[in-house]
């Protein structure tokens, strides 16, 4: 007999709670024949008596106080056990976390988290935004289920990833800025006459650019280094400098004193659907990717083939 045996412990504290054989075994749905059984085997453990039982009395013996307190706590311990491991279970069931570069969280994620939501309205879902090494370490770790970046990940052990969607990289500025720098930039050492503004160390958008430079890129001035989409394009709006960003992007943005070119060497960028390899929500990940091929093959999604507002100058 196992003295951890939770139901032999629950029988005992009954019997000491209603000193009835026939109440206890009507609690538990058992018959008492099974119910004297219990009781014997947890005596015959501790090697000692822990009931009188005549037939006129019913009386706990010093063994059976002594055992009591410990017996509450192990019973009281298992249920909270059991009550957070499924707790836990239902929690993890019920949220998807995924996470996204700053191109796709802000243009491919959205469609698809929409149509997610709308299927499996119970899943609790979790958007992080980062670099795309930063997302990808995530999900590899298993601190993200799914993950959408502009990085390639080699597909290994531990990854699952796919190719999804092709960007494109354009050259936005300000009008004020395009009519004191004069014509379009067509090649890197044009460029390099510019004052550009980096994405931050880590961006797929910047890894992209810069390796697109060659032996050029000693000859640029860059002037910052800023993190985010957002904050980028305020600078680019006061016409501090120019920035290379997703040709995606541009589709959402009001173009209104822009000018976009397409960046003529710069290369195309994919971006890549990656997941981790046996997750225990694996299967609620695989869900939202097959939605987001579900809208890319109905044209739902915006895609790098249409094209955004671009204006030449």
């Amino acid at each position: 007999m196992d003295f951890m045996d939770i139901k032999r412990l629950e029988i005992f504290l009954k019997l000491l709670d209603t000193r009835s054989f026939s109440q206890t075994a009507q609690f538990f749905g058992l018959s008492q024949p099974t119910v004297s059984q219990n009781l014997k085997s947890l005596e015959e453990f501790l090697g000692q008596k822990l009931f009188e039982r005549t037939p006129r009395r019913f009386k706990a013996l010093p063994a059976a106080l002594v055992l009591a307190p410990y017996a509450i706590k192990i019973v009281e311990t298992a249920g909270q056990a059991a009550w957070a491991v499924n707790r836990q279970m239902a929690v993890a069931q019920d949220k998807l976390a995924v996470g996204a570069s700053s191109v796709p969280s802000m243009v491919l994620v959205p469609p698809a988290v929409e149509v997610f939501s709308q299927r499996y309205p119970r899943v609790f879902l979790t958007l992080t935004s980062g670099h795309s090494r930063e997302i990808a370490r995530l999900v590899s770790e298993g601190d993200l289920d799914l993950g959408l970046v502009g990085t390639v990940v080699p597909e290994s052990e531990k990854i699952w990833a796919r190719p999804y969607a092709v960007d494109r990289l354009v050259l936005v500025a300000s009008t004020e800025l395009v009519g004191r720098m004069g014509s379009r930039p067509r090649t890197p050492a044009e460029l390099a006459k510019w004052p550009i503004i980096l994405r931050e160390n880590g961006s797929g958008t910047r890894a992209a650019f810069l390796s697109s430079l060659g032996d050029e890129v000693g000859r640029f001035r860059f002037k910052a280094e800023v993190d985010g989409v957002g904050p980028t394009m305020t600078l680019v709006r006061a016409s501090f400098g120019a920035a290379v960003i997703s040709n995606l992007i541009v589709s959402t943005m009001d173009m209104s004193n822009l000018v976009a070119w397409p960046l003529e060497f710069g290369p195309c960028r994919r971006f890549f659907l990656i997941r981790r390899k046996n997750h225990f929500n694996a299967q609620v990940a695989q869900a939202l990717v097959d939605i987001f091929f579900e809208l890319k093959k109905d044209g739902r999604m915006p895609l790098a083939q249409r094209r955004g507002k671009t204006r030449n100058a």
